[in-house]
């Protein structure tokens, strides 16, 4: 075996793990040099061989570095191996001369190794070093890789072991907080990256404390065992499950829109309404949802998601609520699904002309209709039918809303109908990736309740409020003053209307 496939082979799992290092160290009469020092260059460990090539009969090597031992030229070509370890490479070797009891210098392999802590971040410098002529130290240094191997794979399995028991609840089997935390940074990455959403389920038991009150904290235990087992059997696999505390869990739900993660709390708390466990019978969940949005930290979101259970136990507990994506657009902040059973309609989303606010009723309507069908479990024929209803209704509204704001001179009413254009197309693509599976029903309520109700609806179409409003002020003071001195059979019915007739009339 040459000395590259030795190190080819000592660097076949790329580092060492700093665990296992003291059970490598050779006895004495090796003759292969092993040494470990610390990133500030001085040695901590060193065996025999090392200390006498590098010692030369000095002292011991611990305390001491390279440069206080070695020639400057030698130094600096071993420094450059060390930069190399400390850039990120695998392993990094030199040809060096060394003396050798008051000799000139004999050639040897000078191998540098990382050393990882269990954070994976380097730690120290592992110093291999054996005399490439010596065919007694090829041997031993071929045992060496050997047992380097054999520990490495092993500490590669415990390391394994001990991270699933450091990363996992022990009671419930699911994850724990901090691997929870962990992940969850991980797809906020993701979502920073790539715009892939990311939404949160918070989960308590409603009424827990009662149950280990009356019931014993063993019962208790059990309740939590088989809730998460529950909770578990009916996740996507693109979703992740871990205890937070106490009686709270926390689902993490990978790709996936909040009102997607909310059907699917829906649905959840359902299934653990109808199931009995034992001990204590039925019990019931409150459940907060909240989708991460690029600007929130791990704290925020999951501040937004706690709010949103606090309202589902204010409430009455054994439901759902969704946090709202806040905007820069104070009427956004009013536009929130407040319960996850419909949307509710406010005297204040109304513009003044009745043909425009009727057709936002309507698609209020028409949206909370797909929503009762979807958590009812409806057939998929009749969720289409609905579906299909709700398309046809948007585009009679953004037709019908077009002729009001054009009529009343709106001047942004060019933008708006592109606006409604890019809706209509987005809806209709989204539609037909639904009919081939390619995306979920949760998703087409998704845009229809946030994209067009609320982020449209009661965001972009604000802009014309005041416009319509003023035609409306204008042509109510106009008829006051026709009545009040002019009499009714005298009135000229074919006098041309004004914009602000049209809207009236409308």
């Amino acid at each position: 075996m040459n000395h590259i496939e030795q190190i080819d082979q000592l660097v076949r799992h790329a580092v060492i793990p700093i665990s296992g290092l003291l059970s490598l160290l050779m006895p004495a009469n090796s003759r292969v040099g092993f040494g470990i020092k610390r990133l500030d260059g001085r040695y901590r460990l060193a065996n025999q061989a090392i200390e006498q090539l590098l010692c030369q009969g000095t002292g011991r090597l611990a305390g001491r570095s390279e440069s206080d031992l070695l020639p400057a030229d030698r130094v600096e070509r071993l420094a450059h191996c060390d930069q190399l370890i400390i850039d990120g490479a695998p392993a990094a070797c030199v040809e060096i001369n060394l003396p050798a009891s008051g000799e000139q210098g004999r050639p040897y392999l000078w191998l540098k190794l990382p050393v990882l802590g269990t954070d994976q971040r380097l730690q120290s410098i592992a110093s291999v070093i054996h005399e490439i002529s010596s065919p007694q130290a090829s041997s031993a240094l071929h045992q060496t890789l050997d047992r380097l191997q054999q520990v490495n794979q092993q500490l590669q399995r415990t390391v394994i072991e001990l991270e699933q028991v450091a990363s996992t609840d022990k009671l419930t089997g699911a994850w724990n907080r901090r691997r929870l935390e962990e992940c969850a940074r991980k797809e906020m990455d993701r979502l920073h990256r790539y715009g892939q959403p990311l939404s949160m389920i918070l989960i308590d038991i409603d009424f827990f404390k009662a149950i280990n009150d009356h019931n014993g904290h063993h019962a208790g235990d059990q309740v939590l065992q088989a809730l998460a087992e529950l909770l578990q059997g009916r996740l996507r696999g693109s979703d992740s499950l871990a205890r937070w505390g106490g009686e709270e869990f926390v689902i993490l739900c990978s790709d996936t829109r909040r009102a997607s993660a909310a059907i699917l709390a829906e649905r959840l708390r359902q299934q653990v309404a109808a199931a009995t466990f034992m001990a204590v019978g039925q019990l019931t969940v409150s459940m907060g949802v909240a989708e991460c949005r690029p600007e929130d930290s791990w704290e925020e979101w999951f501040e937004r998601a706690d709010q949103a259970l606090y309202r589902a136990k204010s409430a009455g507990r054994n439901q759902v609520q969704v946090a709202p994506q806040a905007t820069t657009t104070d009427s956004m902040k009013d536009c929130v699904i407040g319960s996850f059973v419909q949307l509710v309609w406010h005297s204040a989303y109304e513009c003044g002309d009745e043909l425009v606010d009727r057709g936002h009723r309507l698609l209020f309507a028409d949206a909370n209709e797909l929503l009762s069908a979807i958590l009812s479990g409806q057939a998929a024929a009749s969720v289409d039918e609905i579906i299909d209803r709700l398309l046809a209704d948007v585009l009679q509204h953004f037709n019908d809303e077009e002729s009001v704001i054009l009529a009343a001179g709106f001047p942004g009413t060019a933008e708006h109908v592109l606006l409604h254009r890019q809706l209509v197309l987005q809806g209709l693509t989204l539609v037909d990736a639904y009919r081939t599976g390619k995306q979920g029903v949760g998703d087409v309520f998704q845009f229809l309740a946030y994209e067009v109700v609320t982020k449209h609806m009661l965001g972009a179409d604000r802009e014309f409020f005041p416009c319509l409003r003023a035609q409306a002020s204008s042509a109510f003071r106009q008829g006051a003053g026709v009545a009040a001195t002019t009499p009714p059979q005298h009135a000229d019915h074919s006098a041309p209307a004004t914009p602000g007739d049209l809207v009236c009339e409308a």
